[in-house]
């Protein structure tokens, strides 16, 4: 017996299958194809439901409209990564073949978007794929997404470049990429400044809680890669120097002088080789950073446990 749905589905490729084919003809078939696959979702019947969408990309394709042929990918694509996460859920082992699907439609809609100068909705698409892989666990598959986004952001928009930024230096980060993520972490830095410069105000709050986050994972990364002090950038040097002693006037100077302390201390431990002092001030603070700078500071304290450090 025939299933009802790949009968409904093979009678609507078979409209578009006529001799003479005419607009008139793909834009019908397109309309069922939409129509059908919101059926399919509604049922729960995803696998064919992303056959439709896919279906309907090309109908949009034949009629030369890119916006609709990139939302048709993007709907498939989103259907592709949510059947690998059902996989994920229900431990079912994969091949991926899902994942790659969803990634590959992703990018046919950005390259689209690209070709037809829409690269605001080209760039939101990247960083979207690139959440949805980090939300999945495929961490390093996320990073070229993000790389790509930033390739098409407009210079003029500090405040988006900034956000993906983050996101790809917390990739970098994961995949131990440290080098990558520090130049990362100096490229955010210089446009939070650029950023400050332009408001022409006091800092504001977002933008102090990212440079603060900056020079944390900075100082940390910094601390366990360990590069000769006389090797370092200036800024990286500079940063070494800022946190390497606690100045009489810091009481006064200081908005935050606990944050400012806890730095110097984490600086100071790591030259003496104090695994005790650092311990302590990790299980005194933890609470205070996200989850991938607790990883770089217990990463610290066992390089400080385990080896000889020539920074400082």
């Amino acid at each position: 017996m025939t299933d009802p749905v790949v009968e409904r589905y093979v009678n609507i490729c078979r409209s578009l299958k006529k001799r003479f084919l005419r607009k008139p003809n793909i834009t019908e078939a397109r309309d069922n194809f939409y129509s059908f696959g919101k059926q399919l979702l509604a049922s729960g019947n995803k696998e064919y439901a992303v056959s439709c969408y896919l279906s309907a990309s090309q109908c949009e394709e034949q009629l030369g409209n890119t916006v609709g042929e990139t939302n048709a990918l993007t709907k498939a694509a989103s259907l592709f990564l949510q059947l690998e996460k059902d996989k994920q859920m229900l431990c079912i082992s994969s091949n991926e073949h899902y994942l790659a699907a969803g990634i590959d439609c992703y990018n046919k809609a950005v390259n689209k978007l690209v070709a037809s100068n829409k690269q605001d909705l080209a760039l939101k698409l990247c960083v979207e794929l690139g959440c949805l892989l980090v939300e999945m666990g495929h961490i390093p598959d996320a990073e070229p997404h993000f790389i790509r986004a930033s390739s098409l952001i407009n210079p003029g928009n500090i405040t988006f470049q900034i956000v993906v930024l983050k996101k790809l230096c917390f990739c970098k980060t994961y995949c131990k990429n440290y080098m990558g993520a520090l130049e990362t972490l100096d490229r955010l830095v210089y446009l939070i400044n650029v950023a400050t410069s332009m408001i022409e105000e006091k800092i504001t709050s977002h933008l102090q809680d990212t440079l603060e986050y900056c020079e944390l994972t900075t100082l940390l990364l910094l601390l366990i890669v360990d590069t000769p002090f006389l090797h370092l950038s200036q800024l990286h040097k500079d940063l070494i120097q800022k946190y390497s002693t606690v100045p009489l006037d810091v009481l006064t100077s200081e908005p935050d002088v606990d944050r400012f302390v806890n730095m110097v201390e984490i600086t100071m431990a790591t030259k003496h080789k104090d695994y005790k002092t650092l311990t302590n001030l990790h299980n005194s603070i933890y609470s205070t950073l996200d989850s991938q700078q607790n990883e770089l500071f217990r990463e610290l304290i066992s390089k400080v446990e385990t080896t000889d450090l020539v920074l400082l």
